[in-house]
């Protein structure tokens, strides 16, 4: 029987094309989103809101009642969130932490005793090189992406006792619609942070616009899959982005973060 594949956040950008590319390789895909179904997609659609826990067990339910089994959990769902930490919300960062943190836990504690009980199973949670690094205006955001790595990490080690696999994928920019979805704190023009802010912003935009090619995400996930012993981490972004990840890990850091502060004009 083919592999059946339950993918998060899966009504437009890399959700959408992952499980496009899955689909046409044969697998039983399933995408959710909280009003996916009814879209003309290549996979099944199911509605799912990873912040409501009742949502999430109907939908882990659905599945295995129509296909038996769910071999792989794709935690995609994401929110993206920026501004100076002095003036976000707290109502935008719980927000944030629910849908790129506790979602993916939700999802992940519904559908491991099916996976334990078959002793196989592959959880990838889809995280972000952000989570490597507070760069500024997007500290709620990394944080959100490192806790989830974070969580991959311990999973992996309380899992391997049932043969269920665990894995982070940190993408770079991708040309998806996170800036038509992100929350962004509205400054006033009195602000001592509006002028930097406004510079970052443009060039989170711009880091988006001119990113990867989410298509290529769909061959990495299916390798992911095929791979017997999954590695902690897989990281896919441009040059550039992968090596600020290495500065950060060898330089002083005074040295970086005036490197940072230079980049974006601060």
């Amino acid at each position: 029987m083919a592999k059946v594949v339950l993918i998060t956040g899966a009504s437009t950008g890399l959700g959408e094309r992952i499980g496009n590319h899955l689909a046409q390789k044969g697998y039983i895909v399933y995408g959710t989103s909280r009003n996916i179904e009814g879209q003309k997609k290549v996979f099944k659609t199911l509605n799912m809101d990873v912040s409501n826990e009742e949502s999430v067990g109907r939908g882990i339910e659905r599945v295995l009642a129509e296909q038996g089994q769910i071999d792989v959990l794709i935690n995609n769902a994401g929110l993206g969130i920026a501004g100076p930490v002095e003036s976000l919300l707290t109502d935008d960062i719980t927000r944030v932490l629910d849908t790129n943190v506790i979602g993916p836990v939700r999802t992940i504690q519904a559908v491991l005793p099916h996976m334990r009980d078959r002793r196989t199973g592959l959880i990838i949670n889809i995280s972000s090189i952000a989570a490597e690094a507070g760069l500024p205006y997007r500290g709620a955001y990394s944080a959100s992406k490192a806790a989830l790595d974070r969580i991959t990490e311990a999973l992996r080690l309380e899992l391997a006792p049932f043969g269920v696999q665990a894995c982070t994928v940190q993408p770079g920019g991708v040309r998806t619609d996170i800036n038509k979805n992100r929350l962004k704190v509205q400054l006033p023009v009195t602000s001592v942070y509006k002028k930097t802010f406004d510079r970052t912003y443009e060039l989170i935009d711009e880091s988006v616009s001119q990113g990867l090619a989410p298509e290529l995400f769909g061959e990495l996930i299916e390798k992911i899959i095929n791979t017997p012993n999954v590695d902690r981490l897989y990281r896919l972004g441009k040059p550039l982005e992968k090596f600020s990840v290495i500065l950060k890990r060898i330089l002083p850091v005074a040295t970086y973060e005036k490197m940072i502060r230079k980049h974006y004009d601060m």
